[in-house]
């Protein structure tokens, strides 16, 4: 599991048709990101222009998934959402919960 700050990507395509962009990461994984559900609302109404989403690029230093706008998508937040089991403020925030369940 990578540690907070050492996702790092090094490679974005996007696809305008399924609004998704796929990522690879230095440590040679590869994911989707979905963005279709933040279309049309608020700042990101811009990506739901096709020809604005194909404009996103790898952040400065690998650290996230940018466009135009300064529309920017942390890298550690794109990883975990991929893979939940890595987030370690997840696994916190779970076990705080259980914790007031069974206090209770």
């Amino acid at each position: 599991m990578p540690e907070p700050l050492e996702n790092i990507i090094v490679a974005a395509t996007p696809d305008a048709d399924s609004f998704s962009v796929t990522l690879i990461w230095a440590n040679g994984v590869t994911t989707v990101s979905s963005f279709k559900k933040l279309l049309g609302t608020g700042v990101m109404k811009q990506l739901a222009d096709p020809s604005f989403f194909l404009s996103s690029r790898v952040g400065e230093y690998g650290r996230s998934l940018a466009w135009p706008n300064e529309i920017e998508f942390c890298a550690d937040a794109l990883w975990f959402e991929a893979h939940p089991e890595d987030n370690p403020f997840q696994q916190s925030s779970q076990a705080a919960r259980s914790t007031m369940r069974h206090s209770a």
